[in-house]
């Protein structure tokens, strides 16, 4: 068996597991998200927006960038030294994480009135910010997981687990009229919940066997880790900094407003997390035995993908985007629609172009990677004080879609540089040719006369998506390495394809 053909197995085995889990993540969250949505008013949602925004930025700083040391590290260290090397990472995480989340808690009051100028969102942070040990530690056990490649345990803590959880307690929150503080407990707690299970599985997949961690061997991955620190909180500024400055500049109402964008948005980064989540290892795994070409084989197939399922998410998202979130969330934020158009195209150029990435996580590129977020955090913090002053809402989308691309377009040119190759090939951009006349027919002819319910928009979004993919498949085929996938998905699920494996030979000869 070929390298290749092994790392397409494991990514459909792994990806599809993960897809699976994502799904359930992102549909139970985005009830969850709905409810509160619709029961608060816009201006209390906004701070419960800027509350998990706080929290996830505290995470990224108390985490010291060790979950993606993990991640990279345990694929490559010996069985013995798996276990002591997953303990320290995990001491420090919580050493540090304790005293930021109590930090913060403590000066709530300061950080709402003085930093963000709103009182009201004092109790979100000070819950949030209670929350942040348990959040490190969470990113901490799901690096660990990466690394073992237990796709199947990080499903379980971070796609049920936490949202399962998530949505029990907004239901209750809601149930008894717990207001703003009850709807950020319910946001909170499921932290600790999956923190803990996740702990305790990142655990048991260790070897039993352990010897002392070499020094050498702690310093690398530290050295390795701290740089990611840099990246994850300036990845965090150009994807969420917007989210402070509209509370700064705009206020609550506003956030609220553009937390429901954005949270509408967040399923299309489904497409592309699935396979980023195993892509690093695997890419690691192909680097280290000298196979650059099959790395870039394997992710040549993934972009023409990632390509036609983000063209059919635009639909729903960017061509009624109004009507997506009015039908779903109520007319009070229907002012968010240009927001999601806008957000829409930003993801999804994110999918196709994040996939570099990963290979240069894999090749050992981390203060490359730094570098690139720290370059698009400082664009998008100077573009969202220019733009949402003058533009609103749809400014700080604009700006958060520019970052996007100076910070995944910076890393396709490096991958480039650095390997020779890349997976942007003509070939695997072939699906963009269709698209552009696709939506323009679908926003010109097909929008117009669509009424504007729930199903009419469900049967749009179906047909259009099954249309589109219909005339890729019939104008560009399938590739060697796409045929491999549906050869290994028969033989992993144990499908039956014989009915149509006449019409897969064919379209694999185009």
């Amino acid at each position: 068996m070929s390298d290749l053909d092994q790392a397409v197995r494991d990514v459909v085995k792994g990806a599809s597991i993960v897809y699976v889990g994502l799904f359930l993540e992102l549909l139970i969250a985005f009830v969850a998200q709905v409810v509160a949505a619709r029961y608060l008013s816009v201006g209390d949602f906004g701070g419960l927006t800027a509350g998990t925004a706080l929290l996830d930025v505290g995470s990224i700083v108390a985490g010291l960038g060790l979950a993606s040391g993990l991640t990279r590290y345990l694929p490559r260290v010996e069985a013995a030294q798996k276990r002591l090397l997953g303990l320290f990472t995990v001491g420090v995480t919580g050493l540090t994480s304790t005293i930021l989340g109590t930090g913060v808690a403590l000066n709530a009051s300061f950080i709402a009135t003085r930093i963000f100028g709103d009182p009201s969102v004092t109790v979100s942070i000070r819950i949030f910010g209670m929350a942040i040990p348990f959040a490190a530690l969470l990113n901490v056990a799901v690096g660990g997981i990466r690394g073992q490649e237990r796709s199947t345990d990080r499903v379980l803590v971070k796609n049920i687990v936490q949202p399962l959880a998530r949505m029990t307690l907004v239901a209750a929150a809601v149930w008894y009229g717990l207001g703003q503080a009850g709807l950020a407990g319910a946001y909170a707690v499921p932290y600790a919940v999956s923190a803990i299970i996740g702990l305790a599985l990142f655990y048991r997949s260790l070897p039993d066997v352990s010897t002392v961690v070499e020094t050498n061997l702690v310093s690398e991955v530290t050295r390795y880790s701290l740089p990611f620190t840099i990246s994850d909180v300036s990845s965090f500024v150009y994807r969420s900094s917007d989210i402070f400055l509209v509370l700064y500049f705009l206020g609550g109402a506003a956030t609220g407003i553009y937390g429901v964008a954005y949270a509408a948005v967040s399923f299309m980064g489904m497409f592309s997390t699935a396979f980023n989540f195993l892509g690093t290892p695997i890419a690691s795994r192909l680097e280290n035995e000298g196979d650059i070409e099959e790395v870039m084989e394997l992710f040549r197939s993934v972009v023409r993908w990632l390509i036609v399922a983000s063209v059919c998410a635009l639909v729903p998202l960017a061509v009624f985007a109004t009507d997506f979130i009015s039908i779903i969330y109520q007319s009070k934020y229907a002012s968010g629609g240009p927001v999601l158009a806008v957000l829409a195209l930003g993801f999804a150029a994110k999918n196709v172009l994040s996939i570099h990435n990963s290979i240069l996580q894999a090749v050992a590129r981390s203060k490359t990677l730094s570098a690139n977020t720290v370059i698009a955090a400082v664009s998008n913090l100077l573009l969202n004080v220019l733009l949402i002053p003058r533009f609103g809402l749809v400014g700080a989308a604009i700006a958060t879609l520019l970052s996007f691309l100076i910070r995944d377009g910076l890393a396709a040119v490096q991958v480039y540089l650095t390997l020779g190759s890349s997976p942007l090939t003509p070939s695997a951009l072939r699906p963009l040719v269709p698209a552009v006349p696709f939506l323009l027919i679908v926003w010109t002819v097909v929008a117009p006369a669509t009424p504007g319910t729930f199903l009419w928009l469900l049967a749009v979004t179906g047909l259009t998506a099954t249309v589109y993919t219909v005339v890729v498949l019939v104008a560009f085929g399938l590739s060697e390495t796409e045929l491999m996938i549906i050869r290994s998905a028969e033989e992993q699920y144990g499908l039956d394809f014989s009915r149509i494996d006449w019409l897969i030979t064919r379209l694999a000869k185009r």
